[in-house]
């Protein structure tokens, strides 16, 4: 695969990522800060992961995918 490859799916995945973590707040019925709160991070952070500004860590897209099953969120 070719640098320019693994740009496009880098961003593919981020943008999936941003849409899913909207999605969970929107059926959670949760402000950005409530799930800031739910995850004990900070309120830029999440903001960041819904503008693909950075990546969840480990620990944390562990919780989020937990988060997202619950919710019924497929394919992260």
């Amino acid at each position: 695969m070719t640098m320019a490859g693994n740009g496009k799916e880098g961003r593919s995945r981020m943008e999936n990522l941003s849409a899913k973590v909207r999605e969970l707040r929107r059926k959670r019925g949760w402000a950005q800060e409530d799930l800031a709160r739910e995850m004990d991070v900070s309120l830029s952070t999440v903001q960041r992961w819904e503008k693909q500004g950075a990546k969840p860590t480990r620990l944390a897209r562990r919780e989020l995918t937990r988060l997202f099953q619950e919710a019924g969120i497929s394919g992260v």
